[in-house]
């Protein structure tokens, strides 16, 4: 009888049984494979995430050294001076807050466009001379104040990116570290759009 059971008929009888099973339970396996490639995609972009956000937190620094023509462009550096000047190693929940603020916050803000949206430019505005002598002046911040037209949305706008920054150095002390790895997955997963989207594929395999 278990020479039976462990022959060649016992196997396709419990590999029937398995496809039986399977069958019965589909939803619950679809749901979980695709939440397992969720999971994997998410950490795969904390990754990637975390490689960029490493050099770009340096490049952070680097803008704020003392220079013989620093003058020239880091004005603005002693709001995130404190930040630079940190050497302890960020927890979990501050890099969760950290990845958020990196990749999942829009410069300028929707509150920042729409507080402004309708107010009339600040005569004989320049922008060019808002943000000379200031660390913002460079290309890769400038893009953020090409709608700014008063000196109040560049003031806001100059907050967010310090916010960001801010956030880019937390990510950079921590490194390519375990804990930000699932920190960034976890800010990834607890986007708006890929929890409407986690509700619409239960909804759907729930109505199938």
């Amino acid at each position: 009888m278990a020479g039976h059971e462990n022959g060649p008929s016992g196997f396709w009888v419990k590999c029937t049984a398995l496809i039986v099973e399977a069958k019965r339970n589909w939803r619950l396996l679809l749901g979980a494979v695709i939440a397992g490639g969720v999971i994997w995609a998410a950490v795969e972009a904390s990754d990637r995430q975390g490689r960029f956000d490493i050099p770009s937190g340096y490049a952070v620094r680097m803008t704020c050294e003392s220079d013989p023509e620093s003058s020239l462009w880091n004005g603005g550096c002693e709001r995130v001076a404190a930040d630079i000047a940190r050497t302890d190693k960020p927890g979990f929940l501050e890099l969760y807050r950290a990845f958020v603020t990196a990749h999942h916050r829009y410069i300028p803000s929707p509150a920042t466009r729409s507080r402004f949206s309708g107010i009339p430019c600040d005569q004989g505005f320049d922008l060019d001379a808002a943000l000379r002598g200031t660390r913002y002046v460079f290309v890769p911040l400038r893009v953020h104040f090409a709608e700014a037209c008063t000196v109040a949305e560049v003031q806001a706008i100059m907050a967010e990116i310090d916010e960001r920054d801010r956030a880019l150095l937390t990510i950079e002390r921590a490194g390519l570290t375990h804990s930000a790895l699932y920190a960034g997955a976890l800010a990834n997963l607890t986007e708006p759009v890929v929890i409407f989207a986690a509700a619409a594929i239960l909804a759907a395999l729930i109505i199938l």
